[in-house]
């Protein structure tokens, strides 16, 4: 009989991950985006906005998205004027009427919609990006 070991080059089993790859920078960003980027990610929780046309803007995204309950589901919503890129709403309520950009006076319907641009002869189409969210036990 063979032993298998002698013949194969066969390196040591390695019981842990080398104690740098914890404080590694570029191993970091690698965990970040194979583990977070790829797959689907939390925004928030129904609870957040439990009625029909409530909002709450994201802080840990600086306000710069919206949270939506509409009649058809929950949406995630850019909070950024497409013109000056102002915030528009800050904390929550309700969006069942139009949002207002507090710069320039661009108007937008609660869906997202440029229903108008003063100064501007033409719209420009420039709609809020607006995603539909899937919801999972409460989970947006």
């Amino acid at each position: 009989m063979s032993d298998i070991a002698s013949q194969a080059q066969l390196s040591p089993a390695v019981s842990q991950l080398p104690v740098s790859w914890y404080f590694d920078e570029k191993v970091f960003e690698l965990e970040k985006r194979l583990l977070f980027d790829a797959g689907p990610g939390y925004v928030g929780h129904e609870l957040m906005v439990p009625e029909v046309n409530q909002y709450r803007s994201l802080e840990w995204l600086d306000h710069s998205n919206l949270l939506i309950n509409r009649e058809d589901g929950f949406y995630q919503m850019s909070n950024v004027c497409r013109h000056r890129q102002a915030i528009m709403l800050q904390g929550s309520g309700v969006a069942d009427r139009n949002i207002v950009c507090p710069i320039h006076r661009w108007t937008y319907n609660p869906d997202g919609l440029l229903i108008g641009a003063p100064h501007f002869a033409e719209n420009p189409c420039l709609n809020l990006q607006r995603q539909q969210l899937d919801n999972w036990h409460g989970l947006l």
